[in-house]
């Protein structure tokens, strides 16, 4: 089940958790999301080891397109090119998919209730974050987020494979401030990846060509090609055979 939550940052309780949600709500800057290329990982070094990225693919499938070190290590396996199902325990497959997809279409911040099981049996409680991000084409159609658990430090190590299983999840509508947004994002709109929603030109993209066809209701009339080789009256220089080859086509 997921709840909603007007003070999302209550329900956070690793310090890494928080680290990225601080900087992902600063960048952002009263925009619903920023955009991928705006992420800077120098600002968030803390956190990257246990850190994703998903995307919405078409099929409304979730896949990671990059995951941390450390998150790769706890899960045995690399996760980049794996769809989110892959990382949760038998029966709670469709959690973090689900609360992803959720994320993009609210948009909202999602926060998951972790215990994990490793490969020695071992249950490891912890949390997910997830926040939307904006495609390179503007669209909400990437997940920026992370996996923390509570009592993995040096002296105690998780034995890899590892698996997710939820406990419940919050979600809380993202609070937007159209007089700081700027103004290119005040102005567009986009396509919802997972349906829904109305395409519209995005600031700085063509609008839509019209389909091809032939013009209605106006004489047809075929384009002419005139050869121009130099001035035909000028005199050739002394020596000089054939014309040059190079010739200026004009319309």
């Amino acid at each position: 089940m997921i709840r909603n939550y007007r003070k999302i940052e209550s329900v956070m309780d690793h310090p890494n958790t928080q680290a990225l949600y601080r900087y992902w709500n600063d960048l952002r800057a009263g925009r619903d999301a920023p955009c991928r290329s705006e992420v800077d990982p120098r600002r968030i070094s803390g956190s990257l080891e246990t850190m994703f990225i998903l995307e919405a693919l078409d099929n409304g499938q979730m896949r990671f397109r990059l995951a941390g070190t450390k998150l790769c290590e706890w899960l045995g396996m690399e996760a980049r090119g794996c769809v989110a199902e892959t990382v949760m325990a038998r029966g709670h497959e469709g959690e973090l998919p689900d609360l992803a997809r959720r994320v993009l279409r609210t948009p909202g911040i999602g926060v998951m209730r972790l215990r994990a099981l490793d490969g020695a049996g071992t249950d490891w409680p912890g949390e997910a974050l997830l926040l939307p991000l904006r495609s390179e084409l503007g669209d909400l159609a990437r997940v920026i987020g992370c996996v923390n658990l509570e009592s993995e430090g040096p002296r105690r190590r998780v034995a890899p494979p590892l698996r997710l299983r939820c406990l419940g999840a919050r979600l809380t509508p993202i609070e937007t401030d159209p007089a700081m947004a700027r103004p290119a994002d005040r102005e567009r709109r986009f396509a919802d990846p997972l349906g829904g929603g109305d395409l519209a030109d995005a600031t700085g993209f063509a609008a839509p060509l019209s389909p091809f066809g032939r013009a209605t209701g106006l004489a047809e009339t075929r384009p002419t090609l005139t050869a121009i080789e130099g001035n035909p009256t000028a005199a050739r220089p002394r020596g000089a055979g054939r014309r040059p080859n190079l010739r200026i086509v004009k319309d």
